[in-house]
């Protein structure tokens, strides 16, 4: 199995032993062996691998001795609603670079701070035989009372294929995305993951982390938090639309299938 992170033209380093070929655009790693565990809860997910590791996110797939694809699957979305019951409303740690904020304190003033899970299933029918979708997701968005920010923390995902034949997709894109509509001045996105796709306009603002999973079934992504902000306290922005959202793209020999899931904030 291999992961291109990425389609910047920088690579993290992986802590995990691998054996490194050159691929389209970037680097796919091979793993041989790597620390086991799921991060899309406080708790591990036997069966799990890492395959990308910093101080912020992690991108883990599935084993190769695992052969009962639901029930790792039903334990990683398990443990993500645990974390959910214990944590209620995570804290996101203040950014120190970057800009923006200002608005003075607003503690003790009511927020709109809130969970957004989703999750979505699709049957298809692929090249030798037929089976099931599957993408799910987290992201705690906090929002002060003036609304001028949006910050997403403990965000976690996974795509799947729950298909028997063949038992892996050739590859597995794994998307997240992050996505606020504004009025006002531009915000700016604030600790991205490396090599995510950014983009700002007038009135939409957006981050998109995709890795790929080769020969492999499952794919997950977890990571800390990720900023919106106006660029400075003197500028008016007002947030007016929230929403996370996770996609799974699957090959298989030369066609590709895919699923994606949104969860929106204030609905």
């Amino acid at each position: 199995m291999g992961i291109t992170a990425g389609h910047g033209p920088s690579r993290r380093t992986v802590a995990l032993t691998v054996t490194a070929a050159l691929t389209f655009g970037g680097f796919a790693l091979g793993v041989t062996r790597g620390a086991t565990g799921s991060t899309a809860a406080a708790t591990t997910v036997p069966g799990t691998v890492v395959v990308e590791e910093n101080a912020h996110g992690k991108v883990l797939t599935a084993d190769v001795s695992v052969r009962d694809k639901r029930a790792l699957v039903d334990a990683v979305h398990e443990q993500r609603r645990e974390k959910e019951r214990q944590t209620g409303t995570p804290t996101p740690t203040p950014t120190a670079t970057g800009g923006g904020g200002g608005h003075g304190d607003q503690t003790g003033f009511p927020v709109r701070d809130q969970w957004l899970d989703s999750a979505k299933t699709r049957k298809a029918a692929v090249p030798g035989g037929r089976g099931t979708l599957s993408a799910a997701g987290a992201s705690y968005v906090k929002v002060p009372f003036m609304e001028y920010y949006a910050i997403f923390t403990d965000t976690s995902s996974d795509v799947s294929w729950l298909g028997e034949r063949p038992f892996d997709a050739d590859s597995i894109e794994h998307t997240d995305t992050w996505d606020v509509g504004s009025v006002g001045a531009p915000f700016w996105v604030v600790g991205a993951p490396q090599g995510a796709t950014v983009k700002s306009t007038g009135s939409n603002a957006q981050a998109s982390w995709t890795t790929t999973v080769k020969d492999n079934w499952y794919s997950e992504h977890a990571y800390d938090q990720v900023a919106f902000y106006p660029p400075n306290q003197d500028d008016y922005s007002n947030v007016f639309r929230i929403s996370h959202s996770v996609t799974g793209t699957f090959q298989f020999g030369s066609s590709f299938y895919t699923v994606t899931t949104r969860a929106r904030a204030y609905t």
